[in-house]
């Protein structure tokens, strides 16, 4: 079973999976190969999950606006997915949220990543209007939620 928890954003587990996202996304959107997302807001915290001493997923949570989080760099390795891990990551990021005060969490996914589409369906994302900087953009797909 994974655990997922808090991690520094320098922590180099975090950022071999960060990697391997940034590589993965490379080969499904068709980028250039020095393709790098955009830097976090420095108040954001990362999740990583591990199952035992093998990291297999990661997350960040970034303060937009007052109560407004958006969930970014959501990865799992391959090999863990369809294990649970991503709704675990998903749950964790939304209680970090909720702690620091957050009643609502965006994201913004591919329309190349059916399964992370369907993955924020389940856990309650409605499809939202795309916001900046993605807006105009017929590659990304924007969704939110309402957080309890």
């Amino acid at each position: 079973m994974a655990t997922v928890a808090e991690c520094p954003a320098d922590d180099g587990f975090l950022l071999a999976l960060l990697t391997a996202m940034t590589a993965e996304l490379v080969v499904v959107y068709d980028l250039p190969p020095d393709a790098r997302p955009r830097p976090l807001a420095p108040a954001s915290r990362f999740l990583l999950a591990r199952d035992g001493s093998r990291a297999i997923g990661c997350c960040a949570v970034e303060p937009v606006s007052p109560g407004v989080y958006e969930l970014k760099r959501m990865f799992v390795a391959p090999d863990a997915r369809g294990t649970g891990v991503s709704t675990a990551l998903v749950a964790e990021s939304e209680r970090l949220a909720r702690s620091g005060g957050g009643v609502r969490m965006r994201l913004e996914t591919g329309v190349r990543q059916p399964a992370a589409m369907r993955l924020y369906e389940r856990a309650g994302y409605r499809r939202v209007p795309n916001f900046p900087p993605h807006e105009g953009d017929p590659e990304s797909v924007c969704y939110e939620k309402e957080l309890a």
